[in-house]
């Protein structure tokens, strides 16, 4: 979908990708302190969950997001949380284009990679790259997840969420970021359960 679709979504409530909650794999993560501190980019952050998850849990998190309407249901959120704007903020803002000041420690991805056009997948990893610190860590929640892993053709295929094999992920990234970790992850919203992997990347 292009923007005016994703903000069309937004403003009539029709997001049932939104669960109401942060991912239970991040929550799980931030719960047992294993995200490394700093600052935090969370593109296609919709509503901004996971972005105030990353707050709550003392990081400073940004989130990108083309839809105003996502935006606004942040802001609300994010005062019911009672977090102010230095450490959760969303900005109208595209991945691709997006020029902070200064690089990231951290970005995860979760529905976002598998909502852009499967053609944009290489340049999502370089963007990656030159948003991440050396150093620096690409989480990764890697959904819809085809099953069995590497068995998924070239397509075409439906979408969004286009489906996403986890070993591709990982071809994907590896000519900027070594691999930590990849594997199914064990904490998922009960309608997810199965169809996720959580990729861990350091940026080289």
């Amino acid at each position: 979908m292009n923007e005016p679709e994703w903000e069309s979504r937004w403003r009539a409530g029709n997001t049932p990708w939104d669960t109401g909650a942060p991912a239970p794999t991040l929550s799980t993560l931030l719960a047992a302190d294993d995200v490394p501190a700093g600052r935090v980019l969370v593109p296609g952050c919709g509503a901004g969950h996971d972005v105030l998850a990353f707050a709550q849990a003392g990081r400073t998190a940004l989130g990108l997001e083309v839809a105003a309407s996502a935006i606004e249901r942040f802001r609300s959120l994010r005062e019911v949380a009672g977090l102010s704007e230095d450490a959760a903020y969303v900005r109208l803002a595209d991945y691709f284009s997006f020029e902070p000041a200064q690089p990231f420690d951290v970005i995860w991805d979760y529905t976002f990679l598998c909502a852009i056009d499967p053609q944009q997948r290489a340049a999502w990893a370089q963007r990656a790259s030159e948003l991440l610190r050396p150093g620096g860590e690409l989480i990764t929640l890697i959904f819809p997840v085809i099953e069995p892993p590497g068995t998924l053709g070239p397509g075409p295929h439906e979408g969004p969420p286009y489906p996403l094999d986890p070993y591709a992920v990982r071809e994907l990234v590896a000519p900027w970021f070594a691999e930590r970790s990849l594997e199914p992850a064990t904490h998922s919203h009960p309608k997810r359960a199965g169809r996720e992997w959580v990729g861990r990347w350091e940026r080289r």
